[in-house]
């Protein structure tokens, strides 16, 4: 597609960007089983008792059926499991497949994966080791290399050729272009052109079947992404939770161009459950913080971080379970948490709560 028809493809949008930060603000929330590889000690009798499935949603013009929760690739590379010695480390390779299998019987069909290596792989052998890779909608994140320039389709290429080797698979279900402020020469959203070019030629090679873009970016920035390219796209991808909830005012610009909804950080990759007592007082709480962003019937997916299998059911579960006003009411404190890693201080500038 050249840089011409891209332009004949934009659309006038009905806000403006200065509409836009002008209506910022609080915003309001709209109203096949898996192989038997869990035993009875990892709940495989209570998931079979309780027979609870996870709902679906249509993804956007893609037209497929998802699982209106799904596995975050984050949950494979941060060392997020008690190891008996008071620290921490990743999920192994058997864990991750029990993990996986309990929710794919629980409906779940879809895995994300960003940028470290071990987020393809370690799912993409649990898949292999199931045999349940038909059964999944598998997704990749072109992350941190487009520049705006020719060799973006390089690139595109390229982390798109390892990440199959990675899921053992001949072909990826979404390919997402992913960058941060710091990755274009100007900030902004980058000449998607030439990436568009690579990800054209991917789909007629039958490597990948829908696309998407999703950054870390402020959200007037994700405005002109829709003005630019949002009709090329199939999805688009960005972040959601009780805190940081610019998307509200986002979410129906792009369903007006029929784009499907993939959210992220549901607990700002953990930052919003600091010092927070999981076992006791706080019970719950990570299931209640997916359940508020599954309240929003323009979200299409919500992905989130499981670490360990008590995690994959209690965060799956929000599918079914809806908020209490006790957990409303519990969710306005939590959004009062200031984030304070670095890492994290593009979700701050533009996307907070309050």
């Amino acid at each position: 597609m050249t840089k011409y028809e891209l332009r004949q493809q934009r659309g006038a949008h009905g806000s403006t960007r200065r509409q836009f930060l002008r209506q910022l603000g609080l915003g309001m929330v709209a109203a096949g089983a898996a192989p038997q590889l869990l035993d009875n000690a990892h709940g495989t009798s209570e998931l079979k008792k309780k027979s609870h499935k996870v709902k679906y949603r249509i993804l956007g013009k893609t037209g497929q059926k998802v699982s209106e929760i799904g596995f975050g690739g984050h949950s494979w590379s941060y060392k997020r499991v008690p190891d008996g010695k008071g620290g921490y480390r990743k999920p192994t390779i058997d864990e991750a497949i029990r993990m996986i299998a309990a929710g794919l019987e629980m409906g779940v069909n879809f895995l994300d994966s960003c940028t470290p290596l071990i987020e393809s792989s370690v799912p993409g052998e649990a898949l292999k080791r199931l045999g349940r890779r038909n059964k999944v909608l598998v997704s990749i994140r072109v992350s941190h290399k487009m520049k705006g320039c020719e060799s973006d389709k390089k690139e595109v290429f390229k982390w798109t050729e390892e990440r199959l080797k990675l899921w053992q698979t001949d072909y990826v279900d979404l390919c997402l272009l992913c960058n941060t402020a710091n990755d274009t020469p100007k900030s902004g959203y980058w000449d998607m052109s030439y990436s568009i070019e690579a990800l054209d030629k991917l789909k007629q090679q039958s490597k990948i079947r829908f696309t998407g873009f999703g950054c870390h970016f402020t959200p007037e920035l994700f405005l002109e992404a829709f003005d630019k390219f949002g009709n090329y796209f199939d999805i688009f991808s960005l972040p959601y939770n009780v805190r940081h909830r610019a998307a509200e005012k986002l979410l129906p610009e792009a369903k007006t161009k029929g784009l499907g909804i993939i959210t992220i950080k549901p607990f700002a990759r953990g930052e919003l459950l600091k010092n927070r007592d999981l076992k006791r007082t706080d019970s719950g709480l990570p299931r209640d913080m997916i359940s508020f962003v599954l309240e929003h019937k323009l979200v299409d997916i919500c992905t989130c971080g499981v670490h360990t299998i008590e995690q994959v059911r209690e965060n799956f579960s929000a599918s079914w379970t809806k908020l209490s006003p006790s957990g409303r009411k519990r969710l306005e404190k939590v959004a009062d948490t200031a984030i304070t890693d670095h890492q994290y201080a593009w979700l701050e500038h533009g996307w907070r709560y309050a």
